[in-house]
């Protein structure tokens, strides 16, 4: 793997890399790792161990982040395209965080929970397909909420949509006399 100070990546390790660094400044848990490679635990904890070995990864306490060594190589190589699905600003900035905060952790229709970081004051959200092809991120910061996706297909539009969906729903279990304030085809859109 490391020869003459240069590092040689085997395939898994280099995938293991790219999707750590989605996570920029946060942690992707190690089941989010398994969903989005596709690959046995045993055989992704060797390739972490590995890699953690030789000071690329660093452990946290909800999951795996790359170490500064490992985002200089990243960065060199360079970052996938981002396609934005939604980017506009919000006034109930208290709803929409609730309903972000509501989401960590959860799946939303064929979408399965990838990681949770804070990045330069935002709230980053991943989600990833159950057949590993697109990948779902929501941002919010400062009243603007981003939605991107890996792939600019009408798939990633519908789960955008879902995830938004459910996170309003989520904001509104406790207070639904907020429910005038949203747009009004917002929840009642197709998935």
């Amino acid at each position: 793997m490391v020869h003459d100070g240069a590092i040689d990546f085997r395939e898994d390790e280099e995938a293991v890399l790219k999707t750590l660094s989605t996570a920029s400044d946060g942690e992707v848990s190690f089941t989010g790792m398994r969903r989005a490679l596709g690959m046995h635990q045993e055989k992704l904890s060797r390739i972490l161990r590995r890699l953690e070995k030789h000071g690329l990864v660093d452990r946290g306490d909800k999951g795996y982040r790359l170490s500064g060594k490992a985002r200089k190589l990243v960065n060199a190589r360079g970052q996938e395209r981002v396609f934005v699905i939604v980017d506009t600003r919000v006034e109930d900035v208290g709803l929409v965080l609730a309903g972000v905060t509501a989401l960590h952790g959860r799946w939303v229709d064929e979408m399965r929970w990838l990681g949770y970081s804070v990045e330069n004051d935002a709230h980053v959200l991943r989600w990833i397909s159950q057949d590993g092809e697109l990948q779902i991120t929501l941002r919010l910061k400062e009243g603007r909420l981003t939605i991107m996706s890996n792939l600019n297909e009408r798939r990633a539009v519908r789960a955008a949509l879902a995830i938004l969906r459910k996170a309003y729903e989520l904001a509104l279990i406790d207070d639904t006399s907020t429910l005038k304030t949203l747009p009004t085809g917002l929840l009642n859109t197709a998935a």
